[in-house]
């Protein structure tokens, strides 16, 4: 793409190098992000089998955001040297995007998923269904995740709007 002088513009959607680094980097933290939200749910799901409940969905709720929390300070910390600008989106959009599949394999342990009546074909299925944003969402409801799921998308909402508004602040007093 050229820009109004006639050179190459660079950003996310450009085939530069730096197009290429910025796209790496947004892939690496989206799944940053998925990782360290589903897999505390799954660690829980496995040590707890059929026996999952209240107590365990109080422990996910917590859990889950702590470490989607920790993997953003650092992931934050690896791509400001980068000049990557956005790494709380890509974790969220990796957090939504790789829900299903993790869903799907803690409830193996439950007796569903991969191991329920459909066997792997309808675990693929949901697999398939969960790249969508809304079944993910009803996932989660089922799975016990809906709170945490919640938590992390409403407060990355906030933090995205604190911080645009004291950008907004910032360039009208200076």
């Amino acid at each position: 793409m050229a820009d109004e002088g006639g050179g190459r513009r660079e950003g996310p959607a450009s085939c530069g190098p730096k197009g290429m680094k910025n796209w790496r980097a947004a892939l690496w933290l989206a799944l940053l992000g998925g990782l360290s939200f589903w897999l505390p749910d799954v660690t829980v799901h496995i040590s707890e089998g059929r026996d999952f409940g209240s107590p365990q969905v109080r422990l996910t709720t917590i859990l889950m955001p702590s470490t989607l929390l920790a993997a953003y300070l650092a992931g934050r910390r690896v791509t400001t040297r980068r000049n990557f600008k956005w790494p709380g989106a890509a974790m969220l959009v990796g957090v939504w995007l790789t829900g299903g599949p993790f869903m799907t394999l803690a409830a193996t342990f439950s007796g569903a998923g991969f191991a329920g009546a459909d066997g792997v074909r309808g675990g693929m299925l949901v697999f398939a269904m969960s790249l969508l944003p809304p079944y993910t969402f009803i996932m989660a409801t089922y799975d016990g995740s809906l709170g945490a799921l919640l938590i992390v998308t409403i407060g990355a909402l906030v933090f995205w709007s604190a911080q645009m508004g004291a950008t907004t602040i910032r360039r009208r007093l200076g």
